[in-house]
């Protein structure tokens, strides 16, 4: 029984009289309501199949083979307010007994810690109070998590040496850097900073997505030394606070989103010289389209409710190419859009640790087909209408 509340949020969406937070507050519901288990009994299953059955065409030579429901997550959560139950059937030649393809996260793949000296160590095995020693570097887990390192006494300073934390596809990483900031590195990510990064020097390089929290360092008793992160064409300065950056070099738009302090927001032109300066405000995100060098703003919620850090997919109006890119950017395969089916608009979370024959078809259940094929060693998935 779906409570009378959520039943007007339902109707104001259907209308498109719903404002952001009674959305946020649909969202949170259908999420909540995944959650719990779903049954549907025999009778029941048997009367639904036989409905579908009787709205098949006739078939000669072909047999249509049922897949069998899966109802962990309530698929109304991204594409809304479609019920859950829902049947799959797929036509099969006669022929074809080919099982489908189930792709899942690499779980070998690990997150590299590439030194100075160009040497590449594996952090993901690294456990809460483990050491690693790698000559003069000792690489430890703290107990939240980060993976942070220090260097024995008497190591010379290198002023020009940066280390490298690299995450492939379907890994994440948490790095404490020397002067106490914190980071959170997605998939598919890049992140690079000085060796001995302190006062003298707060900056780093990021290709893909991060989440930070940067400690204030203190210069003297009135002024502290800024923090940079520099990515692709943008620089974003700050002093100490919370936010988050999306810069992956195969979408156009970079996305910085602050949750607490201020940050200084600056875009760079085709000379790598400071176009556009701003600052931006807790709540607010800065959207910077490298194609045609134009910077935008919108307001966002300061909490999100489910976040990939949280071990979530998170989709808030993503098209079908950037839910494609994302997923693309955890499990080890490739996409194929065939010509004419529409962007689309995705709204929800999705748990990380699904397979991902389970996640589209949660995202596309009779809105469009998809095959899993391997091409030359490369997993594929082709979406068709």
């Amino acid at each position: 029984m779906i409570p009378e509340e959520v039943q007007k949020l339902i109707a104001k969406y259907n209308s498109g009289d719903i404002s952001e937070e009674e959305r946020y507050a649909l969202y949170r519901w259908y999420n909540n309501r995944a959650q719990e288990p779903a049954f549907i009994d025999e009778a029941e299953m048997q009367f639904r199949l036989d409905r579908i059955g009787r709205q098949l065409p006739e078939v000669s030579e072909k047999r249509i083979s049922v897949i069998k429901p899966w109802y962990k997550w309530a698929a109304a959560a991204v594409v809304l307010l479609v019920g859950i139950g829902t049947a799959v059937l797929r036509m099969e030649p006669e022929q074809s007994k080919e099982e489908p393809l189930i792709v899942k996260v690499d779980t070998a793949a690990s997150a590299q810690f590439i030194t100075a000296d160009n040497k590449s160590i594996s952090i993901n095995t690294i456990a809460v109070g483990d050491t690693l020693l790698s000559e003069d570097l000792l690489l430890y887990k703290t107990e939240d998590g980060y993976i942070a390192y220090e260097y024995r006494e008497g190591v010379a300073e290198e002023v020009n040496a940066k280390h490298t934390v690299r995450t492939p596809i379907g890994t994440e990483s948490k790095i404490l850097l020397p002067d106490g900031s914190k980071v959170w590195l997605n998939a598919a990510s890049e992140l690079t900073f000085a060796k001995q990064l302190g006062s003298k020097d707060r900056t780093v390089f990021l290709q893909g997505e991060a989440y930070f929290e940067v400690a204030k360092q203190p210069i003297d008793a009135h002024h502290f030394a800024t923090f940079q992160v520099h990515s692709e064409k943008q620089v974003v300065e700050v002093l100490g606070t919370k936010f988050r950056i999306k810069s992956y070099v195969d979408e156009p738009v970079s996305s910085t989103s602050l949750y607490e302090g201020s940050v200084k927001l600056q875009t760079l032109n085709a000379s790598d010289r400071t176009d556009k300066t701003v600052l931006l405000k807790p709540g607010q995100q800065g959207l910077f389209n490298r194609e045609n060098n134009l910077l935008d703003f919108k307001n966002i919620s300061e909490s999100e409710p489910q976040t990939w850090r949280d071990g979530y997919f998170s989709f808030h109006g993503a098209s079908l190419e950037e839910v494609c890119q994302q997923l693309a950017r955890w499990y080890p395969i490739r996409f194929e859009i065939e010509q004419g089916i529409p962007k689309g608009e995705y709204h929800g979370d999705i748990p990380k640790s699904y397979t991902l024959n389970e996640v589209l078809d949660i995202l596309i259940q009779d809105k469009m087909k998809y095959r899993v094929y391997n091409r030359d060693n490369q997993m594929v998935v082709k979406l068709t209408q």
